[in-house]
């Protein structure tokens, strides 16, 4: 009938709701320990990327400065420096045209120095970015003996060889 009352439910045995509660604990202290481990992982790895980005910052704006530093004497050691931070593309066209470029510099007597005004990466991972140089350029030469200044602005495309970031691409910015 609708009278009755449901049956009670059996009571739970004396020792069994400790063992769940226990259970449920071991459940949460993994879970946790794993999220440690997860979170310390994720850190771990975005240091790491930082670390790359700045590193490759430094790089680029280093082969920039040395570039812009080209002078007449000791062109040959400013033309190593430069050929020393590139790779790929850039260091077959830099490479290409070292001849030229020194017979220019020595002709021309060129003094040049530069100031980097501002470097950033604007995309990057642990083995290649791309970075934003904003450097102003002094020369003087044999037209210019009260000097001239130059506000360069480069794109450079950086790959990671062997623990070293070189310069890849080289693209002047408008």
């Amino acid at each position: 009938s609708s009278d009755e009352c449901p049956a009670p439910a059996p009571a739970a045995a004396p020792g069994s709701t400790v063992t769940g509660l226990a259970g449920v604990a071991r459940v949460l202290a993994v879970a946790s320990i794993t999220f440690v481990v997860v979170l310390r992982s994720e850190q771990g790895h975005r240091e790491a990327i930082t670390q790359a980005r700045d590193a490759a910052v430094t790089a680029a704006t280093q082969l920039v400065f040395n570039l812009d530093a080209l002078s007449s004497p000791p062109v040959d050691g400013d033309l190593a420096l430069v050929l020393k931070g590139a790779t790929g593309h850039f260091k077959q066209q830099f490479t290409a045209s070292q001849v030229q470029l020194k017979r220019y510099v020595l002709d021309r007597k060129i003094s040049s120095s530069g100031q980097v005004m501002a470097a950033a990466a604007v995309r990057y991972d642990s083995d290649s970015a791309t970075v934003l140089v904003a450097i102003d350029r002094t020369f003087k030469d044999s037209t210019h003996s009260a000097g001239v200044v130059a506000k360069d602005r480069w794109k450079l495309t950086m790959e990671k060889h062997g623990g070293r970031w070189l310069v890849a691409e080289l693209e002047p910015v408008a």
